[in-house]
Parts: structure tokens; C-alpha cells; sequence
């Protein structure tokens, strides 16, 4: 009975590897396409959803390629391998790229664009208690960088222009650099 427990548990292990993956891999496509559509041209649906798929890949997306690199290393895909380490690589180099208020942008924008109430940035929540700290962070440390961001680029539109040309050119040869 022990070996069929072990059986299933590695079959699990092996088809949930295999989904998450996939879903890695669509989820990156996402994001590369966007990241070529506003290159040629602003939407701002496709801007909310870049700002969702963007935030995920340099935080999730990073851990997540990183154990795939760690587990690769002992194997002998090379190929694979190397193709996990120019991710990382590039998604680091978009990253160190932003400063923290940017970072705190766009994480901001991915809430915006996916929860309709922005109650994790409210100091009163609905049980009616003070929140003082999203994440670590001073709440009012948090709302002044947005609010000093957006006084600084004069509009949310001129922040995602900024923000594009920044870190556009680095996916660009991100993709570039792993479909050669």
C-alpha cells in the first residue's frame, strides 16, 4: 500500500512540475507580447494587464525560474539550463532597473487593474481599525511615493510611458536573446 502512496505522490509531483511549466511559459509569452504591443503603440488595457503580468514575473516569476535553474544545474540539459540562466539574467537586470517607487508603482497598478477596491492602501479598513502597514511598509510612506510619483510625471499616463521606455528595451532583448 506504502508504494502506490509513493507512486502517486511522485506521479502528482511530475504532472504538477510539468503544468506549472506550461503555465510559466504562457505566462511569459504574455508578457513579451504585451511588452511588443506597447512598444509599437499605448493601450491602456494592454497597459493593466502588462503591469499584472510584469509585477508577477519580477517577483514570482524570478523565484520561480530560479529553482527551475537550481534543480536544472544538477541535470545534464544543457540547453535548458542556459536558457533559465538568460532569464533570470535579463528579469534581474529589469528589476535592479526600477527603484522602489517604481517597483511600489507598478505593484500598485497590478492591484488596480485586478481587484476593483483598493482596500490593502486605506488606513481605515472595513472592521473599522487603523492599518499602519502594508507589506512592511509604512501605509503613509507607501501613499506619499504614489502620490509624489504621480505629482512628478503630472498623470498615471505619463508614468506608464516612462516606465515602458525603461524597462521595454531590456524585455526586447530579453525575447531576443532567448528565441535566438
Amino acid at each position: 500500500m506504502e508504494d502506490i502512496a509513493i507512486t502517486q505522490f511522485r506521479r502528482d509531483f511530475v504532472i504538477k512540475t510539468l503544468v506549472q511549466e506550461k503555465q510559466f511559459e504562457q505566462w511569459l509569452k504574455f508578457t513579451f507580447y504585451l511588452n511588443e504591443k506597447l512598444r509599437k503603440e499605448y493601450d491602456t488595457i494592454y497597459q493593466d494587464v502588462f503591469y499584472v503580468k510584469i509585477y508577477e514575473v519580477l517577483t514570482e516569476g524570478i523565484e520561480y525560474a530560479t529553482k527551475v535553474h537550481e534543480s536544472l544545474i544538477k541535470g545534464s540539459n544543457v540547453q535548458k539550463t542556459e536558457w533559465y540562466s538568460k532569464l533570470i539574467t535579463g528579469l534581474n537586470k529589469v528589476k535592479s532597473s526600477l527603484n522602489d517607487p517604481e517597483i511600489l508603482y507598478i505593484e500598485y497598478r497590478r492591484h488596480l487593474a485586478s481587484h476593483i477596491f483598493q482596500n490593502q492602501y486605506e488606513h481605515i479598513q472595513d472592521n473599522l481599525r487603523i492599518k499602519k502597514v502594508r507589506k512592511n511598509k509604512d501605509l503613509k510612506e507607501i501613499n506619499d511615493q504614489l502620490k509624489s510619483m504621480i505629482a512628478h510625471y503630472g498623470s498615471d499616463r505619463e508614468i506608464d510611458d516612462y516606465l515602458n521606455k525603461k524597462i521595454q528595451p531590456i524585455l526586447t532583448k530579453i525575447y531576443e536573446t532567448l528565441t535566438e
